[in-house]
């Protein structure tokens, strides 16, 4: 590769890595900005027909609409690991506090870990800074913790975008490779009388210190870069931490990737679609062997008039179309359709790990799916983003304490026979009313929210119930069974109270 000097001597020059994955972002970005972004991409994503009209190649693009399945595929894979509250492990009361506020916008760590998880996922990783306000320097020359308790400064997380960290070195450091040079993008707007005015940064971040480059353009045109703030950190690592979920080394394929190409394709197909359905709704009147008036090519049309025409051969008629084209661009779209959802199920899918021996493979128990590989790989960055935050608050026992985010996501396919299976075994009493219910739970038979023991003190405050249900029992102490207890004998009903009401008291016991 030539050596560029000036490029050397640029702090905005990209690395070859960020080069490659930039045109993936951009597609990810604009499918995920919705139908007004596909539409401003133009002709990237919808190319122009040859021959066609400028004029009609904008009525096709502005009657297009985006099915977007990316966005309701990445919503819907986020949205399981963060069904439940990430729990807090052995957290000081200091770290709780932290974890109430860690952006020092007002979200907590549960909204602000969702937020990385999502682009992430999207993006194929994404980054988390841990940044710090500027220390100011007090009157006495020495800072104390009362002084950063009263400017309330404190470490708080970043989420940078994957598309703004334009270079990164590695260096190996043990086992593995730690960042040592870092560059991010930067873009600040500042008012100038009634306008405003974007002025390009460069934040260069190296272990225990960081500075910040601005953009300055010249009278003849030249650009500069002059170095418009810096200052040191307590720490000897860049305290910026990148979660993967596919890839390394700023390097990687986003999981979503392939489904966003069909949904490109896809919005294309409804372009052609929507186009030619308009043109096949008003069928052409055609003529032949007459004219309106001799001399004139042009007629007009319209109600209350008669066509008539002088030509011995001459007729008049209608042009309309077979909709062949039509029936096929429908099922186009619907095979389309199909495949993207067909995609989305597949994070789901539990696969062997390529980590584990071949034996292991045969064990079910063994997979993981690719979400639930993807949300450890993230649980690890989370606690990683924890422990730096610790170390740079000083909180000694807090580097011990982690983050536990939900990783078992229910069965890939909830069938009528699981549930029937399952309550058939709580009927005979082979699990618990506890463990059924959060069975039913996992598989989304009940809502993500539905309390188990509010509802077991809801259940206590309400009448007794004579049915097979609600012990597993049927009134004369058999295995229930749908059968009309009114019919029974009487007297083996009687002869069974005893056996109600230990049941009754085992489901309690359990909950």
């Amino acid at each position: 590769m030539a050596y560029d000097l000036n490029k050397a001597l640029d702090p905005s020059t990209t690395s070859a890595a960020y080069d490659y994955m930039a045109p993936k972002w951009n597609m990810i970005n604009c499918v995920l900005g919705g139908t007004a972004s596909m539409r401003a991409a133009g002709q990237t994503y919808l190319p122009q027909h040859p021959h066609e009209s400028p004029e009609n190649y904008k009525n096709r693009l502005n009657c297009a609409t985006l099915l977007n399945m990316t966005e309701i595929t990445l919503e819907s894979q986020v949205g399981k690991p963060f069904s439940e509250e990430v729990k807090k492990i052995k957290m000081s009361p200091d770290m709780e506090k932290f974890c109430e506020d860690v952006d020092l916008q007002g979200n907590n760590h549960h909204s602000f870990l969702r937020q990385w998880f999502r682009a992430g996922i999207a993006k194929c990783f994404c980054h988390v800074l841990i940044d710090r306000p500027k220390l100011s320097t007090p009157v006495t020359g020495v800072r104390t913790v009362a002084d950063d308790l009263k400017e309330n400064n404190r470490p708080y997380w970043t989420i940078i975008a994957p598309e703004d960290v334009i270079f990164i070195e590695y260096a190996k450091m043990g086992e593995g490779l730690v960042p040592v040079h870092i560059r991010i993008k930067e873009e600040i707007v500042q008012r100038v009388g009634y306008t405003e005015e974007c002025i390009r940064r460069i934040r260069i971040l190296t272990p225990g210190a960081w500075e910040v480059m601005e953009e300055r353009k010249q009278k003849n045109g030249k650009v500069i870069w002059v170095q418009v703030d810096f200052g040191t950190t307590s720490l000897d690592y860049i305290p910026f931490v990148t979660f993967y979920a596919n890839g390394a080394e700023m390097i990687g394929k986003p999981p979503l990737e392939d489904l966003a190409y069909l949904n490109v394709r896809h919005w294309q197909s409804t372009a052609d679609q929507t186009n030619i359905l308009t043109v096949a709704r008003f069928p052409m009147l055609a003529v032949s062997g007459a004219h309106d008036t001799p001399g004139k090519d042009v007629m007009v049309i319209g109600p209350r008039q008669l066509l008539a025409t002088r030509a011995e051969n001459g007729k008049y008629y209608y042009v309309e179309h077979s909709g062949k084209a039509i029936t096929s661009g429908a099922e186009d779209l619907e095979k389309l359709e199909q495949d993207m959802a067909a995609y989305g199920a597949e994070f789901l899918r539990k696969r062997p790990g390529g980590s584990t021996a071949t034996a292991r493979a045969l064990d079910s128990a063994e997979a993981t799916s690719p979400l639930q590989d993807m949300t450890l790989r993230f649980e690890d960055a989370a606690n990683t983003v924890l422990w730096m935050t610790a170390d740079w608050m000083k909180l000694e026992s807090d580097k011990d304490a982690s983050f536990v985010m939900l990783t078992d996501f229910g069965p890939e396919e909830v069938k009528d026979v699981d549930l029937r299976t399952l309550s058939e075994a709580r009927r005979n009493r082979d699990i618990s009313r506890k463990g059924f219910l959060e069975e039913l739970k996992r598989r989304g038979s009940l809502a993500s929210t539905f309390d188990i023991k509010k509802d077991l003190t809801e259940l206590k405050s309400e009448p007794t119930i004579e049915s097979p249900f609600a012990t597993g029992f049927n009134t004369d102490g058999s295995a229930g069974s749908n059968v009309d207890n009114s019919i029974k004998d009487k007297k083996k009903a009687a002869a069974k109270p005893a056996a109600k009401k230990k049941a009754k008291k085992d489901d309690e016991e359990e909950d």
